[in-house]
């Protein structure tokens, strides 16, 4: 299978498997590489920095990733609730459970962060394929990093 790469202008995108396991990787889910759209855990760049893709493709993108991540965060604390009261049954220890759980909400999300907007990106790229007018828009904007640098 041949890879998209922006240069070559080649029309195939790779397979969604590929995409997604780049994106599980936090690598590009378009060219394979890094450093990706990620910069540190929490941040983004405005494009890929090896194809230029952006990660903010349209108005609204962010929704899809924050909906990703929410829904992880609660099946992980609904498995983990479940797991905890059988485990527990009968004498449950309401504070430590507690406790255990709000530690779960703040921290799930935060490991999540970075995974859920790589694979958001991917499933983005493979349902709406980069047109034309992106392709060109990457092109420009590596030419012209490469030129400031």
């Amino acid at each position: 299978m041949e890879v998209y790469t922006i240069g070559g202008m080649n029309p195939t995108l790779p397979s969604p498997f590929q995409m997604f396991r780049r994106a599980i990787a936090l690598k590009c889910p378009m060219c394979g590489r890094r450093p990706s759209t990620m910069r540190r855990w929490l941040g983004h760049h405005e494009r890929c920095r090896s194809c230029g893709i952006r990660w903010h493709r349209e108005h609204g993108f962010e929704l899809g990733p924050i909906a990703l991540n929410v829904v992880i965060t609660f099946f992980t604390l609904a498995v983990s609730m479940v797991v905890a009261f059988v485990a527990t049954a009968p004498d449950f220890p309401v504070a430590t459970l507690t406790a255990s759980m709000v530690a779960g909400a703040i921290v799930i999300p935060l490991v999540a962060y970075p995974f859920t907007y790589m694979l958001w990106q991917a499933f983005d790229l493979q349902s709406h394929p980069p047109t034309e007018p992106e392709i060109a828009e990457a092109r420009e904007s590596l030419q012209k990093s490469c030129s400031d640098a």
